[in-house]
């Protein structure tokens, strides 16, 4: 896939996840072991495109920063960490 092509998709990801997430926040919200499948199930089907594996793991990072990001909102002395492995807690599968 072309430099173009692997942009695009970075860039239709990155706004499908700001879109889930603003839902989320504006509500009425669904518990996190609810929604965070739903997100998963919109990242793992990048992988079924020609972008490659390095555009699933900006997107995933992408996630998991968007995720951490409104932790911190609710919950300020929360770590990175703490917020990830969270997140992880909640996916069928392990990122």
């Amino acid at each position: 896939m072309n430099e173009n092509g692997r942009t695009l998709l970075l860039r239709l990801g990155e706004a499908q996840i700001d879109a889930m997430f603003a839902r989320q926040d504006d509500g009425p919200a669904i518990d996190d072991s609810d929604f965070l499948p739903l997100v998963e199930i919109v990242l793992t089907a990048f992988e079924t495109t020609d972008g490659g594996d390095t555009v699933v793991e900006e997107l995933w990072k992408y996630a998991y920063a968007v995720y951490d990001r409104m932790c911190k909102e609710v919950e300020p002395e929360s770590t990175t960490e703490e917020n990830r492995e969270l997140m992880q807690s909640y996916l069928l599968r392990i990122r």
